[in-house]
């Protein structure tokens, strides 16, 4: 299961090897510099920095809260505080959903840039989250970091930080740069939204600065 979710993610990537493959062909044949080649790449090694934290209110279901905010601790520290409710045990009949939006040239989001919809929520997430998992339920005072999630308020205690979010789970090591505000939350069998909360960050070249 964990491969065919990933794959989804992966096949998004797939129009852009040709592009890669090409340019390393005429780098080699030409014997251009290819840090002067390849910053024009629209995909690779990446960075991230993170922007904001946005709480999104659901009417209807008000069972899973994210009360949550990102705190700068340094330049590149960033760590999410706050508290999250869980009103119902989140178990495998639930489906993450993640859906990108990415900011265009004058500075408007492109809704549905990427779409992510995966069927058993509690496990998937785990798989995804990697080494991510433990630390990010123990910061938050989680005693239990199997699934299902238990009801309760967990509490940030202002020590997860997101500096090796990407190196420790099981996220592309390459993917599309750009600034990207993306939306998650999940749904029920019903196909009902529970919780909801979007993150907006920017995916960046490893050398690029501010």
């Amino acid at each position: 299961m964990k491969i065919i979710q990933m794959c989804r993610v992966e096949k998004l990537i797939m129009k852009y090897i040709f592009v890669i493959i090409c340019a390393v062909v005429f780098h080699d044949d030409l014997g251009v510099n290819s840090q002067k080649f390849f910053p024009n790449l629209p995909v690779g090694d990446f960075r991230i920095e993170y922007k904001a934290f946005i709480r999104c209110q659901i009417k209807t279901n008000n069972d899973i809260r994210l009360n949550l905010y990102l705190s700068k601790k340094s330049a590149n520290t960033t760590e999410i505080r706050g508290n999250v409710t869980i009103g119902k045990p989140i178990d495998d009949s639930w489906t993450a959903n993640a859906i990108f939006a990415i900011k265009d040239s004058i500075g408007g989001w492109k809704d549905n840039a990427h779409i992510f919809k995966f069927e058993k929520a509690c496990t998937t997430i785990k798989n995804f989250l990697g080494k991510e998992w433990k630390l990010a339920l123990n910061s938050f005072g989680a005693e239990n970091t199997n699934c299902p999630l238990l009801p309760g308020v967990y509490v940030g205690k202002g020590k997860y930080e997101l500096t090796n979010f990407i190196s420790n789970s099981n996220f592309p090591k390459i993917f599309f740069y750009g600034t990207y505000k993306v939306r998650f939350f999940l749904t029920d069998k019903n196909n009902i939204e529970h919780g909801c909360g979007s993150v907006v960050v920017e995916v960046k070249r490893p050398w690029e600065t501010d």
